[in-house]
């Protein structure tokens, strides 16, 4: 388990198996298998709970309100506020839980999709992925948001030309940053993340992380064809977490392995 800092959030639980993990700031994805048992939990995130299997028995209460028993069929979506109490008594269960700042849900009006997507991000090794993760994240609260009945605000500006080449020229001077995030690059746009998503996917055809991620295959191209660097400093170079990372993607969206690229461009 990660080491999560009580004073951003308190959780005791039952024992947990098959645990997997993301953790950034102001998010963590986990999957696990929880154990019958309590959980009390508080912090100053949003913690989000999708049940993938169905409970025979659970019991919650939020605060100091009364403890309720309800029927949490497989896929049954939970919801605890940040700094809220809450205590839950129940049976075993396969779990997805999701802890989110809430400035993310301040800015923005299928979760199950959307959760299963963070799920096999965290579990699949090799794919540490900030970037996509936080754009997964910001689409899960908007979910959390409509299914709450809540509205977004209104009155952001469209994303100008200006700015969105300010915004890709920062992108092609920090494609070697690892932990390029949705937020900063919404910072440099002057916007608030969820809104500059939206936007930067209308004015360039695709999300932020979908754009990073083919700018960085495209510079990774550039240094296989010129043959100097290793497979290693070209991951770390187009900010890859590692070389298995680099060659997954890279296959992924190319249909053939870096070295298999390298010898087809030689050729």
């Amino acid at each position: 388990m990660p080491d999560i800092d009580p004073q951003i959030f308190s959780i005791s639980r039952p024992s947990l198996g098959g645990y997997k993990a993301f953790v950034q700031r102001d998010m963590i994805v986990e999957t696990y298998r929880s154990a019958a048992g309590q959980m009390i939990s508080r912090g100053s995130l949003h913690r989000i709970s999708i049940n993938r299997t169905a409970h025979g028995k659970y019991a919650y209460r939020l605060g100091s309100g009364a403890f309720r028993k309800v029927e949490r069929p497989p896929f049954t979506l939970g919801f605890q506020p940040a700094a809220t109490v809450l205590e839950v008594d129940g049976d075993a269960a396969d779990y997805i839980s999701i802890f989110q700042s809430p400035a993310l849900y301040s800015s923005i009006g299928g979760s199950r999709f959307v959760a299963l997507s963070l799920a096999f991000a965290a579990e699949k090794t090799g794919r540490d992925d900030p970037l996509l993760m936080q754009h997964l994240g910001m689409a899960l609260a908007c979910c959390v948001v409509k299914l709450l009945g809540a509205k977004p605000e209104v009155g952001d500006r469209p994303l100008t030309s200006d700015n969105l080449r300010r915004v890709i020229d920062y992108i092609e001077n920090l494609l070697g940053k690892s932990d390029l995030s949705v937020e900063e690059l919404a910072g440099v746009a002057h916007m608030s993340p969820f809104h500059f998503s939206r936007e930067f996917k209308r004015a360039a055809g695709m999300a932020p992380h979908r754009f990073v991620l083919e700018r960085r295959i495209e510079r990774a191209r550039l240094y296989l064809a010129d043959g100097k660097e290793t497979l290693a400093n070209i991951a770390y170079a187009t900010g890859f977490s590692s070389q298995a990372h680099f060659s997954s993607v890279f296959r992924r969206l190319m249909g053939a392995t870096p070295k298999e690229y390298q010898r087809s461009v030689r050729l």
